[in-house]
């Protein structure tokens, strides 16, 4: 019984030991394993940076991108705004020359009206003092007409100066128009035969017989 109890002792120290052995075992293969961990994530901080950096990077190249895209977009838009102004002022320009060229045109015309209008009433008081030169000497040539038609009629009837004809007395030394009419004035004035020794004369004081 001595001898079976030792044997027993002695299988179950050694399956105790075969246990630690085991468990040593585990332990060690799961410290060779967090080692392991340990050098992939000491690996794995450095990738990371990297990966950050490289982020970073792209994110600065991209807002300097459309920094730069803006300022291209800043220059376009004022050189269109420079020349928009530019066009405007020519424009606003041209408004003037235009405004001030009809202002001339109108002032030219204004001017050339003026002058036409004062040519024309040059002409009209022309024409009217020619009408009347006209009728003036209508008129005198008719006076000397009765006058000379007073003298054949007194040298013919032996009249004195102090005799008087009448129209039907001078009508046979008168030169009457297409109708038999006597001549008479222009403008409307009333003849006065008068004496022999007098000389015609016209109720219009402008006509007289020289």
């Amino acid at each position: 019984m001595s001898k079976f109890k030792i044997a027993i002792i002695c299988a179950v120290a050694l399956a105790a030991l075969a246990v630690d052995f085991l468990q040593f075992q585990q332990i060690k293969a799961l410290r060779q394993e967090n080692e392991a961990l340990k050098q992939q994530v000491a690996q794995i901080v450095p990738l990371q940076e990297q990966l950050k950096q490289a982020e970073q990077e792209k994110a600065n190249a991209a807002a300097t991108v459309a920094q730069e895209s803006q300022t291209r977009d800043l220059v376009r838009l004022r050189g269109e705004v420079a020349m928009l102004r530019s066009k405007t002022n020519e424009l606003a320009k041209a408004k003037q020359e235009i405004q001030a060229l009809k202002q001339r045109v109108a002032s030219e015309t204004d001017a050339r009206t003026a002058e036409t209008e004062a040519r024309q009433s040059d002409l009209a008081t022309m024409q009217a003092q020619i009408k009347q030169k006209q009728n003036v000497d209508a008129c005198v040539n008719n006076l000397r007409l009765y006058d000379s038609a007073k003298q054949q009629w007194a040298l013919e009837n032996k009249k004195q100066a102090t005799d008087t004809p009448t129209l039907d007395d001078l009508r046979p030394y008168l030169g009457r128009g297409a109708n038999g009419e006597m001549p008479t004035c222009p403008d409307g004035g009333t003849y006065v035969i008068g004496t022999v020794g007098e000389k015609p004369t016209c109720s219009n004081a402008a006509h007289v017989l020289p």
